[in-house]
C-alpha cells in the first residue's frame, strides 16, 4: 500500500505529465522522476524518460498524440470523447463541471475543459488532500468521506475512459514517454480503485 505521500505525488506527477508541457515537467523529468514513479508502482521504467529531449521536441510529440495530426489524433484527452460516442464537451463535461463546482473546487485560469485527464488528475489529488488533512485533523469521517469520494470518481467518471484512452494510445506504433505513462496511470487508478473499495466509507464527497 502507498503512503499518502506517494500517492498524491503520483497525482501530482500524472496531471503534470498529461497537460500541456512546461517547465515543472521538464525540471521532474530531468530530476529522475520517471524512475522515481516506476520504483513506485513496481514496473519498469521506460527507455528514454524525457530527460533528454527539449521542451520544443515534447511538446511536438505531445501535440502529434494528442492535440492535432494528420489523419485525426491518436488519443484524446478528453473524456467526452469516449464517453459521448465522441462529442467533445458532452454531457459528461457538464456533469464532470458541476461535480467540481459542488466541492467549491475552482481551477484558476483554466483553459481546458472539466473532463480534460489533467484536470481530472487534479481532483483527485484534491481529494486525497482532504483525506490527508481529515487524518491530521482527527476527523476519521471527513478523511472516510474524502476516500469515497475518490472511489466514486474513479469508477464513475475516470476509469471508463481512461482504459479506452490506453487502448487507442497503444495502436500508435511508435512507443513514447507517454505510452509508458498512460500504462502506469491506469495501473495506478487500478490499484487505487481496489485499495479504496477495501476501506470502510462513508457518504462520498461527490454526488
Amino acid at each position: 500500500m502507498l503512503h499518502i505521500h506517494q500517492r498524491l505525488r503520483l497525482y501530482q506527477f500524472f496531471a503534470d505529465l498529461f497537460a500541456n508541457p512546461g517547465p515543472e515537467l521538464m525540471q521532474k523529468l530531468s530530476g529522475g522522476e520517471v524512475s522515481a514513479v516506476s520504483d513506485l508502482l513496481g514496473i519498469e521504467a521506460p527507455l528514454e524518460s524525457g530527460s533528454e529531449m527539449s521542451m520544443e521536441n515534447l511538446s511536438e510529440l505531445y501535440t502529434g498524440l494528442f492535440v492535432a495530426r494528420m489523419g485525426g489524433v491518436p488519443a484524446p484527452l478528453y473524456g467526452s470523447v469516449y464517453l459521448d460516442a465522441g462529442l467533445l464537451m458532452g454531457p459528461s463535461t457538464g456533469r464532470i463541471a458541476e461535480l467540481y463546482r459542488q466541492q467549491g473546487l475552482v481551477f484558476e485560469d483554466a483553459t481546458e475543459p472539466a473532463d480534460f485527464l489533467a484536470t481530472e488528475l487534479e481532483f483527485l489529488f484534491f481529494l486525497v488532500g482532504r483525506e490527508e488533512a481529515g487524518f491530521k485533523q482527527r476527523d476519521l469521517a471527513a478523511a472516510r468521506a474524502a476516500t469515497a469520494g475518490q472511489l466514486e470518481f474513479l469508477n464513475g467518471e475516470l476509469l471508463p475512459w481512461l482504459e479506452q484512452f490506453v487502448e487507442r494510445l497503444a495502436k500508435v506504433e511508435e512507443k513514447t514517454l507517454y505510452h509508458w505513462g498512460a500504462q502506469a496511470l491506469l495501473l495506478f487508478c487500478r490499484q487505487e480503485r481496489d485499495w479504496l473499495s477495501r476501506l470502510p466509507q462513508s457518504p462520498a464527497l461527490v454526488v
